[in-house]
């Protein structure tokens, strides 16, 4: 038994239970919950697979035990998550590749997980999440009842509360994708303190959506337009397309206020943060991402 290795695969599994009781435990630091994947990645990486797995079971044990099955249970998918990881950057692959099939396989997972908990314990997740919707909704309501303009109020309400249950999925796709994304950047980073090296991601200012996904965007609207109302497969289609050509818009944006203005990034970033709270530039953020797909702007930036 190599002892360096079970020494290192201790440390992280200990690491990541104190992390989940403390995000269980001190609501305000919640976060830390969705950052058990990377102590396991660190693991699978530095130590061995079987100490990932082991790693991973121990830190859903420990929640059975201290805390309760939903959270054990919730804390070994993201457990399962950091393995993926680990496993796919052990094995050379590229950030973006890593990205994309650890997310499929959470996606796919997440299904799971739904599917095991509606057979297992006759709880169906999602009408759980609309009904709590539905309360939100009403305890709001309840508080406008005598307001002047209480119909126009409920009438939004019920809109974005519409939304919210239309648009669940392409929800829990952005932040499956996002605890990846996040967790993936701790890694790089605290391997780098330890002289492990893995693909990095690209800069912010360098990322593009695909060319694809300009069309395929032109084209769900077009379909959408002539509905009679909105359809929740295209409805997810345009939210999820939406935000990537916002972020890409936003990255070309920054990429020329620091290598055409020579703008330092915090001040650039700080710009951007202001720019997309107003709506009308969140739009021009958006336009801009899908102009990015086609005609490369930052080459017109050089």
């Amino acid at each position: 038994m190599d002892l360096r290795k079970l020494t290192n695969a201790a440390m992280m599994t200990a690491m990541a239970v104190v992390m989940t009781l403390i995000g269980v435990y001190i609501p305000p630091l919640f976060v830390l919950f969705f950052l058990i994947p990377a102590p396991i990645a660190i693991t699978c990486i530095r130590s061995s697979e079987s100490y990932a797995i082991a790693s991973s079971f121990a830190v859903f044990i420990v929640n059975v035990i201290f805390t309760d099955i939903g959270t054990a249970f919730t804390s070994l998918f993201f457990a399962l998550q950091g393995f993926v990881m680990g496993y796919l950057i052990s094995k050379k692959r590229k950030a973006s590749e890593t990205l994309i099939d650890t997310s499929v396989v959470s996606i796919f997972g997440v299904i799971v997980i739904f599917y095991f908990i509606k057979v297992a314990f006759k709880i169906n997740a999602l009408d759980q999440f609309f009904k709590a919707i539905d309360m939100s909704t009403k305890e709001v309501l309840s508080i406008y009842q005598g307001h002047p303009n209480f119909s126009a109020i409920k009438s939004n309400l019920l809109t974005i509360e519409e939304m919210l249950k239309m648009t669940l999925p392409v929800s829990i796709i952005i932040a499956v994708v996002a605890v990846i994304l996040i967790n993936y950047i701790i890694i790089y980073k605290i391997l780098k303190t330890q002289r492990v090296y893995i693909d990095a991601l690209p800069p912010f200012e360098e990322w593009k959506m695909p060319y694809v996904t300009g069309w395929i965007f032109i084209g769900v609207l077009l379909y959408q337009y002539f509905l009679k109302q909105p359809e929740a497969i295209t409805t997810n289609i345009i939210v999820l397309l939406s935000l990537g050509f916002t972020l890409g818009g936003l990255a070309v944006v920054k990429y020329y206020l620091t290598h055409k203005l020579n703008m330092k990034s915090l001040a650039a970033n700080l710009i951007l943060v202001f720019l997309f709270l107003f709506p009308l530039t969140s739009w021009l953020f958006t336009i801009i991402g899908i102009a990015d797909t086609s005609m490369d702007l930052r080459k017109y930036m050089s």
